[in-house]
């Protein structure tokens, strides 16, 4: 299999009919039910042709369609990165108008050489650009290996190098367990805040509510405090303000307060005592006197907020910064004007840089995703300069985290989560490195990506995927087990051992090995967020009874199969 793509010689011959013509490739409609929807032939010999648009054109960029004969009316289909192969069945899956479609080749070589045709296509419709060695090498550096063609037994290797003491079990790939809801409220929910020890908080249009961390689960305590500005709060006046929601909030201080980006400005800092549940202070983001306007902050590592730590790091475009709320002259007084926080480090970039979000690992490790698809990896001790800099593949990182232990990374964004093995064996010592301390470069494994089935994006009504996050673990030796993201109305599940262990049997941009195996589950109401509750909270082993899903007006706690909740 893959032979073409590994250099290991030519494709497979073509299969021939007695005829002495290649074998037919046929075509299926999807018709979705609520069975879970089946495949209908729509023709045993379909024609198929990938061309562009823009051929006879010497100013307009590559615009590549795939245009199939068979159906009653013809398909006409701009090439994606929706597109899904899977090599074992030899079939090809997408989107056309509003049906999936699906081609089945009824040689390898067949699929493979429609495959390489296709990225070629792909790669030109994404990038505006022919696909060179040149241009590969361009937009892809180093990593133009990794990121193109389909991922090499080393790199499987490395994947799964911890496997022998961490597999899967049964248990891991049955349904999710089943949940119920906790709260039911009157004004939209915004987002939710996990604690590590007892509390959670629901941010909703102008206050906060309290919820209790039980086993297993959460609890609606019935408690709320507003978000009141302080007096002369920056941006406050000249007219109402429609929600005081703040833009990130985290908490702090053994999770006694909790810092957020004032929703008036993003210049400054909201300080609430959680313990009284008031805004107590105002704080202002400034480098050398001046101004800066933050768009998302997060802990100096992964378990800080269960720390009684007063550093933390935010973000803006072209900028990454390192905040002390130490005063170096003494205590800060609760004053009336905003106090400033202390930079204590970081870096202005001139431009292009286009930060977009950040985490941080429980050694302190940074991962920033940006606009552009960058995802940087920068080490605990500066910010100034990343270690490594993973090229984007075409699409936005709209969030990113990474694991306790600093060797795996996830960045989502609309289409897709890419998860990133931060570690590599260097070809000279033989040591492992890590990507956080030195440069991977083209000695990187190659990504993974999570993504739904074309039938189950159109199932979800082409939602972006949002908001991935690893099981939070904040304890050396515990690992991770799960993947969650938001997509719609639904949450989407993967068991992040499988995506491990995964065969290349399904790929998607340019032979990325792609895991198409999930759990979804489905809600009434677009989900605003799916996230877990500390690994502290978890009812049983291995189980995805730990979390907690929360959509526009309703709080779900997951919970163990047998458990009654009562």
């Amino acid at each position: 299999m893959w032979g073409w793509l590994k250099g290991s010689g030519a494709a497979e011959a073509p299969a021939v009919t007695p005829q002495g013509q290649q074998a037919p490739t046929a075509l299926f409609r999807y018709l979705p039910s609520r069975a879970g929807g089946d495949w209908e032939e729509v023709a045993s010999n379909a024609t198929l042709e990938l061309f562009d648009a823009n051929e006879d054109s010497n100013k307009k960029a590559p615009e590549w369609h795939l245009e199939v004969d068979g159906a009653q009316d013809p398909i006409d289909t701009l090439v994606d990165d929706q597109f899904s192969f899977d090599a074992k069945d030899k079939r090809v899956t997408f989107l056309a108008g509003d049906d999936v479609w699906s081609l089945k080749f009824g040689s390898a070589g067949g699929f493979e050489r429609f495959l390489q045709k296709y990225n070629k296509a792909s790669f030109e419709n994404r990038f505006g650009q022919e696909q060179t060695d040149a241009s590969e090498a361009k937009l892809f550096g180093d990593f133009a290996g990794a990121l193109n063609g389909v991922e090499t037994d080393e790199s499987r290797q490395h994947w799964a190098e911890d496997m022998d003491c961490d597999k899967p079990d049964a248990r891991e790939l049955k349904t999710p367990a089943k949940d119920r809801m906790v709260a039911e409220k009157m004004s939209p929910i915004h987002g939710v805040v996990m604690g590590a020890t007892d509390r959670s908080y629901l941010m909703r249009d102008n206050q906060i509510d309290v919820l209790k961390n039980v086993q297993g689960g959460i609890e609606d305590l019935g408690l709320s405090f507003k978000l009141t500005p302080p007096p002369a709060a920056a941006g406050l006046g000249g007219g109402s303000t429609p929600t005081m929601t703040p833009p990130k909030a985290l908490l702090m201080n053994q999770e006694r307060r909790m810092n957020m980006i004032s929703p008036l400005s993003g210049a400054s800092l909201w300080h609430a005592d959680i313990e009284t549940g008031k805004v107590i202070s105002e704080w202002k983001f400034q480098k050398d006197g001046v101004d800066v306007s933050m768009k998302d902050i997060t802990t100096e590592n992964k378990a800080a907020q269960t720390e009684d730590t007063n550093v933390f790091l935010g973000l803006d475009t072209n900028r990454l910064a390192r905040w002390d709320m130490r005063d170096p002259h003494g205590l800060v007084s609760q004053a009336a004007s905003p106090s400033v926080i202390t930079y204590a480090g970081g870096k202005d970039y001139a431009r292009g840089t286009k930060f977009s979000c950040m985490a941080t690992s429980g050694d302190g490790y940074v991962v920033v995703g940006a606009d552009d698809g960058k995802v940087r990896l920068y080490s605990e001790k500066t910010l100034t300069q990343a270690k490594t800099s993973i090229p984007g593949m075409g699409l936005p990182i709209t969030e990113v985290d990474v694991t306790y232990d600093g060797k795996w990374a996830l960045a989502t964004t609309r289409n897709y989560l890419m998860v990133l093995k931060t570690t590599y064996k260097d070809p000279k010592s033989g040591k492992e490195l890590c990507g956080f301390t030195n440069r991977m470069g083209s000695n990187a494994p190659a990504p993974r990506l999570l993504r739904l089935k074309p039938e189950d994006v159109k199932l979800t009504k082409n939602a972006p995927l949002e908001k991935g996050h690893f099981t939070w673990i904040t304890e050396q030796g515990r690992q991770e087990r799960w993947i969650v993201a938001s997509c719609g109305n639904y949450t989407v599940l993967w068991n992040f051992r499988s995506v491990k262990v995964a065969d290349p049997e399904v790929v998607s941009y340019g032979g990325l090995t792609t895991v198409t195996n999930y759990h979804l589950v489905k809600k009434d109401e677009h989900v605003v967020d799916s996230v877990f509750m500390h690994d502290n909270f978890r009812r049983a082993a291995g189980g995805a009874d730990d979390m907690v899903v929360v959509t526009k007006t309703h709080v779900y706690a997951v919970g163990d199969e047998d458990s009654d909740f009562e």
